[in-house]
């Protein structure tokens, strides 16, 4: 008994232990070993009986391909044939990621990004009331119009097809007449004509379909992160007078607005008038919330009305030629169904009007809770040092409700379209077949059942209407709302740069200040609030005092009047009280080469507002300053990036080895006590 146990043990211990080397295989993301065994695993009888699971399982390969359409024929691109290989390795395994492949190159992110805003800029220049529409028209002008042509033609038969069913049914009522002594039937080749053309005409409309949607999804993927990279850039040059919500474009006629990137030139007709009738501020600001809104949310409806935009024009078109095709059925009959489906487009057209205001509205709602969440988050140590957090809850929480209450009105027009847009061809044809019976036209089978066919095929562009007439709205407002961010003025760079001066940084008689909102609320870069949230908290300041350390511990101290430095004055107005925004005033400051600086105050003395003004946060109305030297800016919040210490250190320069071996000499750095 004890031998038969003792074996019984070693065959669960056997069966545990090729479950755990299953389960591990399953898990794995890589496969080491070729051996057809271990990669087949073991399979049931079904898999085993399924023809398509057999031969051995394909390894994972170690890096990512260029995706099989960039060389794929004209049959593979026709049929979507270049998608068998990964379709089939789907099939028998579970994917990893170096099973996808790379995108197109010929649909890069930088590729696409360069030529979008190099016609955004193109378009700006010419004075374009909506520059970003055309340059986006332009980028992708070509895919663009061969998805729409397949649309429109897979349209086109769609309606074509009910129509020659018309005559498919009155061959076989004409061959069953002559079964029952009627007169001679048509030869079975036109019948057969008529079978293999609706066939071969279902096989294109399919076709037409398939590439019209998947040439606007990858259209709409391309604009998407196009359109992040352009935010993304725009967001690392906008000035702070632009985020705090100052006018988009200047007064004079030019736009001297965009970075260099986004530079203009003069016209002879005053260029960029209409921009400036259509871009104006809203006074909210950009801040970091509103911005990121723009990647993640607007970026999002621009895709996601891409795929099935070209409905919007293809179903007017279709739905005419599919009236005209009726009124061959039907004759005048057929005008009583058509006039029903005008008054429901003209109803459905006014009410789109109505979802691009509450959109835009919707758009703005949202901007403030995501704003509102940032700030809080930010801020979180004042909030529950203060005990604030239910306060700050009950505000989000009725920003929420007013959005959810906007959205909730928003999908009731939407459902009232969809009602409508559903219930037009049933209607339209009980219209038509009551016009038609009563003004004594006789039923025939070929006439009612082709022209049901006609009235069913208006099912499918009438029900898509509606959701992409939405989708479009939505869209046609996100791409308002990145063009104004992106006509925003970029950061004026007024620091002068002499890499062969003697100072590191020299300062004479500068003024630097704080944004301020239109508004009338005090803007900066560590308090993003212009309209909502917690309050700025810039405080009344006295006196700014630094501290050079140098080697020689030789001190300077700007808040003391010398033979070479003034003091440093500061506004005494509170920008909360007085709405004035805060300001450094009369600044002389000197930093040699190889000094350690420390700014050395109070709480509240003007510290962090003094380093802002080194790294260019805060605009310069007066003096000059004059580098020596590169500069980085390290934020007081702790952030490190995701790689080594070494990377981080040199923060994507190259490596010098004898800057790292130079320290090692110096007296400074050697312990007191080396043992």
């Amino acid at each position: 008994m004890t031998i038969n146990n003792h074996l019984k043990r070693i065959g669960k211990s056997k069966k545990e232990r090729s479950k755990a080397s299953s389960v591990e295989y399953d898990l794995t993301d890589t496969f080491e070993s070729d051996s057809p065994e271990l990669l087949r695993g073991e399979k049931s009888w079904l898999e085993k009986l399924n023809p398509f699971r057999r031969g051995t399982i394909p390894s994972v390969p170690k890096e990512r391909s260029i995706t099989k359409e960039y060389n794929a024929g004209l049959i593979s691109r026709l049929y979507f044939h270049w998608m068998t290989p990964l379709m089939t390795i789907g099939y028998k395994r579970q994917l990893h990621e170096n099973d996808i492949w790379t995108v197109n190159p010929l649909w890069e992110t930088k590729i696409t990004t360069s030529k979008l805003q190099a016609n955004f800029e193109k378009h700006i220049a010419r004075g374009s009331r909506n520059p970003l529409v055309f340059a986006l028209y332009e980028t992708f002008k070509r895919q663009f119009w061969i998805s729409g042509l397949c649309q429109l033609s897979a349209s086109i038969i769609q309606a074509t097809c009910p129509f020659l069913l018309r005559y498919l049914i009155r061959f076989a009522q004409l061959a069953y007449n002559a079964k029952n002594g009627g007169p001679p039937p048509l030869s079975i080749g036109i019948g057969l004509s008529f079978v293999f053309g609706l066939t071969l005409l279902q096989m294109v409309q399919s076709l037409q379909i398939n590439h019209s949607v998947y040439r606007g999804m990858v259209i709409g993927g391309a604009a998407r992160a196009s359109l992040i990279s352009l935010i993304f850039m725009k967001a690392m040059k906008i000035s702070s007078k632009a985020k705090a919500g100052h006018e988009s474009i200047n007064e004079s006629s030019t736009l001297k607005n965009c970075s260099e990137g986004f530079k203009t030139h003069p016209k002879k007709k005053n260029p960029g008038s209409k921009l400036k009738n259509s871009q104006t501020s809203d006074g909210i600001g950009w801040s970091n919330g509103r911005v990121m809104n723009l990647m993640s949310v607007d970026s999002h409806r621009v895709d996601q009305a891409s795929a099935l935009f070209h409905l919007v024009w293809t179903s007017p078109i279709a739905c005419i030629y599919t009236l005209a095709l009726l009124s061959i059925n039907m004759t005048y009959s057929a005008l009583a169904g058509f006039g029903l489906l005008v008054l429901g487009i003209l109803v459905m057209t006014e009410v789109t009007k109505r979802l691009f205001s509450r959109r835009k509205n919707i758009s703005n709602i949202t901007d403030q809770r995501i704003s509102l969440t940032q700030e809080i988050i930010q801020a979180i140590r004042f909030v529950k040092l203060f005990g604030w957090e239910s306060a700050f809850l009950i505000k989000l929480q009725q920003i929420r409700e007013r959005e959810i209450y906007a959205i909730q009105i928003l999908l009731a027009i939407r459902n009232a379209m969809n009602t409508i847009s559903v219930s037009l061809p049933i209607f339209s044809s009980m219209l038509t077949f009551v016009t038609y019976s009563l003004t004594n036209h006789p039923l025939e089978p070929a006439i009612v059942f082709s022209s049901l066919a006609l009235f069913n095929s208006l099912r499918i562009p009438l029900n898509l209407l509606p959701l992409v007439i939405s989708q479009t709205a939505d869209a046609w407002s996100s791409i308002s709302r990145i063009q104004e961010f992106l006509l925003n003025e970029d950061l004026k760079n007024t620091l002068q740069v002499d890499l062969g001066a003697d100072t590191a940084v020299e300062m004479k008689d500068v003024d630097f200040t704080w944004e301020q909102t239109p508004t009338g609320q005090a803007y900066s870069e560590k308090s993003p609030k212009p309209n909502i949230g917690i309050q700025s908290h810039l405080i009344k300041m006295t006196k700014i005092k630094s501290s050079i350390l140098q080697a020689k511990n030789k001190t300077h101290d700007t808040s003391e009047c010398g033979p070479h430095n003034k003091r440093v004055i500061v506004n005494e107005k509170s920008p909360i009280n007085n709405k004035t925004p805060f300001q450094l005033q009369n600044i002389n400051l000197s930093i040699k080469r190889n000094e350690l600086v420390a700014v050395i105050g109070g709480v509240g003395c003007g510290k962090s507002s003094l380093l802002a003004a080194i790294a260019g946060d805060m605009r310069k109305t007066k003096g000059d300053v004059e580098f020596g030297a590169t500069r980085a800016f390290c934020s007081q919040s702790a952030w490190i990036q995701n790689t080594t210490v070494r990377e981080n250190i040199l923060f994507g320069r190259e490596m010098q080895k004898e800057w790292q071996l130079t320290p090692s000499d110096d007296p400074y750095f050697i312990p007191a006590n080396p043992s």
